[in-house]
Parts: structure tokens; sequence; C-alpha cells
């Protein structure tokens, strides 16, 4: 058995009598294409919320972004699914309830089956990406260099981005790799 594991060989599922690797090679393009998608769509949505609610840091802004991570740590993910479904798919009929178009077969139809399930898995990890990247630059933002430029004159978006986001990224691409190797 461990010969023909070390060549390849995995055996024949019990279940459906094909070999095992045929089975993984059905379902990894699904797998991997379910992973990225959610791992972008994290990251391009939870950075940008945790810049913010650490640059408005206090404000209605920083408050609705810290109530949502709270909401996206103790929601289930079960549960947004539902939710997602129930609006996207239901009532407003935009996009499919099950299934898998292979990006092969067009762009917009593989985004159309992995929107809603990539938005329920990384409703978690926008959360913890967006409070960690929150008190990352929270913490970057008190420093003294960001005061220098600030009170050089550089632009907030510069010092924001050019500047404390560079120091702070530590910490979110650990959280992010964590989210990668989950």
């Amino acid at each position: 058995w461990v010969w023909a594991l070390v060549h390849g060989d995995l055996g024949t599922s019990i279940f459906t009598n094909l070999p095992v690797t045929r089975l993984i090679e059905q379902r990894i393009e699904p797998t991997l294409s379910l992973t990225l998608l959610t791992l972008v769509l994290a990251v391009l949505v939870a950075v940008p919320l945790g810049i913010v609610a650490a640059a408005r840091a206090g404000t209605w802004i920083d408050r609705a972004v810290m109530a949502f991570s709270v909401v996206g740590f103790s929601v289930p993910v079960f549960v947004i699914a539902y939710v997602l479904i129930m609006v996207f798919s239901i009532d407003l009929d935009w996009l499919p309830v099950q299934g898998y178009r292979s990006f092969h077969e067009g762009i917009w139809e593989w985004l159309r089956h992995l929107i809603l399930p990539s938005v329920a898995l990384g409703t978690v990890y926008i959360a913890l990406i967006a409070r960690i990247t929150r008190a990352s630059m929270l913490d970057v933002l008190a420093q003294d260099y960001i005061r220098t430029a600030q009170a050089k004159g550089l632009d907030s978006g510069s010092v924001l981005v050019g500047h404390a986001l560079k120091n702070a990224a530590v910490p979110i691409m650990t959280i992010i790799g964590i989210g990668i190797a989950l």
C-alpha cells in the first residue's frame, strides 16, 4: 500500500469504485477557485475597511466597521449563507443557489456561481482582517514619524498608505497567511 502511495496510486474509492486520484482531480478546481476568490475578496474588502476605520477612529464609520466585525464573528457562516441565498437567489433572482461553472466556460458564469459562497465564507475573514488592520493602523498612527509626516504637509492619503500601512503590514500579512493556512 505504501509503495503504491509513493507512486501516486491512492487506490479506489469504496463508494464510487473510481480511482481516488480522479475524484481529487474533479474537485480540485472548484476548491481552489472558491479558496482564492474568498481570500482575494476578504483582503480587498477588509484592508480598506480597517484603514478607513483607523483613519476615522471614534466616528460612526469606525463604529459601523467594528459592529460589522462583531457580527461577522458572531453569526455562523451557514446563517450568513442562508440570508444571502434568500436575498440574492430567491428574492432578487440574481445569482444561482448551487452548482459550479469552470473558469473556462466564461469569467462571468464562474463568478456568478462563486460569489455567494465566497461572500459567506469570507465574512469571517473580512471581520478578522478588518479588526487587525484597524488595530495595527491605530498603533502606527500614534507614532512620532506619522505626526512628523503630517506636520510636513503630506496629504492624509499618502500618510495612511505610504507611511502607516507599510509599517502596519506585518500583523496584517500574518493574519492573511493564517487565513490561507486555514
